[in-house]
């Protein structure tokens, strides 16, 4: 049985403290989810996700899709790499209150270590996403919802 931390679910950004590349993360409540790390230079990538909690305190990416290329308004401008993944992430994780490092103001933080494309602690956005917000949806559609069947007699 796969348990849904369900205090995850949305969009957690990384403090922009190096210019050069910023770090996001995305949790669905239906179990997947992606992670984004954008350059500077126009180059993003995206890596596509399971996600669980397996058990206190602990968070499971199982990461199924790897994409990167050039960004573009809405996803990928170009595609330069786009292949199956199969590497999984286990990271301590806890939800604290944190001064933002630009801002200053204390808000919601998501920290996990080890890091997470680069990053450790990730401040909670306002929007909850869905796979169309994901920037690689286009690039590689999400499977559609099956549809239901009739019951069995």
């Amino acid at each position: 049985m796969m348990y849904l931390d369900r205090r995850l679910v949305g969009s957690w950004f990384g403090a922009v403290v190096n210019v050069m590349e910023s770090t996001d993360i995305d949790f669905l409540p239906n179990g997947w989810g992606w992670s984004t790390l954008d350059s500077v230079s126009g180059q993003m990538s995206v890596s596509r996700f399971r996600w669980s909690t397996p058990s206190t305190g602990v968070l499971r990416l199982r990461c199924f899709w790897e994409v990167s290329g050039e960004s573009g308004r809405e996803g990928f401008k170009t595609v330069e790499y786009a292949e199956p993944s199969e590497e999984v992430v286990v990271a301590r994780y806890s939800l604290e209150r944190r001064e933002h490092p630009v801002s200053g103001a204390y808000e919601n933080a998501l920290v996990v270590d080890p890091a997470i494309d680069y990053e450790s602690v990730f401040y909670r956005g306002v929007s909850v996403p869905t796979e169309a917000d994901d920037p690689s949806a286009r690039a590689v559609p999400y499977p559609p919802v099956p549809r239901p069947t009739a019951p069995r007699r």
